[in-house]
């Protein structure tokens, strides 16, 4: 008897379902954080064997698992994807379980899958980093999610950054009392650029703190600050147009519909960035419908686990759907 094992494992918790084509979701098992980036190998480890041997304790003795599709965090190279795949059977072998595959693909992709089911559609996420994923339902493109050291635009580092300059840019054209700067000083609760400046090269100040910013960005344009307001404009025509080039080199830009999936606390959270984005969008890659995902992203390495999209009948959907767990 085959079952087939998916696994969402992200940088805040890991999701893992064991799936039978005749029964649909068999067994679940959630843990913490498994991106080693941040977490540390021995962690994620830890935190992957601990989903899956909760996902397969009910596993039927002599029974095989076919394939295991892992979505991973931190996946971005193919060194990167080399070592995440080293990561999943190493986790597969603590928990007592083998796959006869194991596959292996950014968190990003899975989430794509997962809210296309499969199919045609354009995934933007931008939350404290940013990345885009599109796909025509036989291939797959990913524009951006380099890091903040690249650049991932749109994201909240990006707006945090953007916004700093703008900042002291004032600073240094003799204007040091603007809404940007009052606020931008009240998130670190500092009375004065100087002294932000002092905080931001603090060695605890990381990008986690930086990108926490962007709020105070959103919040000066809703008070008025043009400088903000520019920013945040150019944050979403520029993350706009790294959806429009992922768009077209998937094809999507054919006169006909796709569906475009927004994801992420800045796409959810500022109405500025969210409305520039579909503006430039609108005009860059026309044909794209805002739609909100109604499947978790684990049902991407579900569909992936059993073969793709043509695996996966109307039966068999209803059979797996029926789980709350593959629900957004």
């Amino acid at each position: 008897m085959t079952y087939y094992l998916a696994v969402d494992g992200g940088g805040t918790k890991c999701l893992a379902v064991l799936v039978h084509p005749d029964q649909g979701i068999v067994g679940s098992g959630r843990s913490g954080g498994s991106n080693p980036q941040s977490v540390g190998r021995e962690r994620a480890v830890q935190a992957l064997t601990e989903a899956v041997r909760l996902a397969c304790r009910h596993l039927p003795e002599g029974s095989r698992i076919g394939t295991a599709a892992f979505g991973l965090a931190g996946v971005d190279t193919p060194a990167t994807e080399e070592d995440a795949r080293q990561l999943a059977q190493t986790a597969l072998a603590a928990a007592g379980v083998s796959a006869e595959c194991v596959l292996v693909e950014n968190d990003g992709l899975i989430a794509l899958r997962g809210a296309a089911e499969g199919g045609r559609g354009l995934l933007v996420v931008a939350g404290t980093g940013s990345v885009v994923y599109a796909g025509d339902g036989r291939r797959f493109v990913r524009a951006g999610g380099w890091g903040h050291r690249v650049g991932d635009v749109g994201s909240a580092f990006h707006i945090a950054q953007l916004g700093l300059a703008a900042a002291f840019r004032s600073l240094d054209a003799g204007d040091s009392d603007t809404p940007l700067i009052r606020h931008l000083c009240a998130a670190v609760g500092v009375d004065d650029l100087y002294a932000l400046y002092d905080w931001l090269y603090l060695p605890g100040t990381g990008v986690d703190a930086i990108a926490g910013l962007a709020r105070a960005v959103d919040a000066a344009a809703q008070a008025g600050d043009r400088a903000a307001a520019e920013v945040l404009a150019r944050a979403g025509s520029e993350l706009a147009e790294a959806a429009a080039l992922a768009a077209r080199r998937a094809g999507l830009v054919d006169g006909s519909a796709f569906p475009v999936f927004l994801v992420g606390g800045v796409l959810q959270n500022s109405a500025a960035v969210r409305a520039a984005l579909l503006q430039r969008l609108a005009g860059k890659a026309p044909g794209g419908v805002v739609e909100v995902p109604r499947f978790a992203p684990i049902y991407g390495a579900v569909i992936r686990a059993l073969g793709g999209p043509a695996a996966v009948d109307q039966r068999l959907r209803e059979r797996l759907l029926a789980a709350d767990v593959l629900l957004a």
